[in-house]
């Protein structure tokens, strides 16, 4: 039995995925096309093709204030970290969330034939930006002047909203 839509449909598993190469101003700019929040989980694929994560208000509120900061290829962050990944007809539920329980990240990628559709997020809250992080004016700051809407579909692989 796959996992179930019920838990990739929680709130507290929203998520945006793009690929490595994407820079934080189209990353941000994704997030607010598609009304997300700050304490969405930004996925991305590494070069490798890996998985990593990090909340969007776990990025460094620097990078809303220089312009460089938005040209920042997502595989180059330090916030990100590195998620396990299942294929979601591969596994159970319950087996999947405790697998994200113990997952470093506390986040399992769940992907169908290799492209993220969902996030199992455990053990967290959503929250406000931490001390130095995005918050949704920086965000919109920065995804407003870095990014025209039909760039899109060259970085997004996913998101918890279609």
């Amino acid at each position: 039995m796959p996992i179930s839509d019920e838990a990739l449909q929680m709130e507290k598993n929203r998520f945006l995925a793009v690929k490595g190469e994407a820079t934080v101003g189209q990353a941000c700019a994704a997030l607010n096309a598609l009304g997300g929040q700050p304490w969405w989980h930004l996925v991305v694929r590494m070069n490798d093709g890996s998985w990593a994560v990090a909340r969007f208000s776990e990025l460094p509120a620097a990078a809303a204030t220089t312009s460089e900061a938005g040209e920042t290829q997502l595989n180059a962050l330090e916030q990100l970290r590195i998620a396990s990944a299942v294929e979601r007809d591969s596994i159970e539920t319950k087996t999947a969330q405790t697998l994200a329980r113990k997952s470093p990240a506390r986040v399992l990628v769940v992907t169908a034939n290799g492209l993220p559709v969902g996030i199992l997020c455990e053990g967290t809250r959503r929250s406000g930006a931490p001390s130095g992080g995005l918050t949704s004016a920086n965000l919109d700051q920065l995804g407003g002047k870095y990014v025209k809407l039909k760039d899109y579909g060259s970085i997004l692989l996913g998101s918890s909203k279609k």
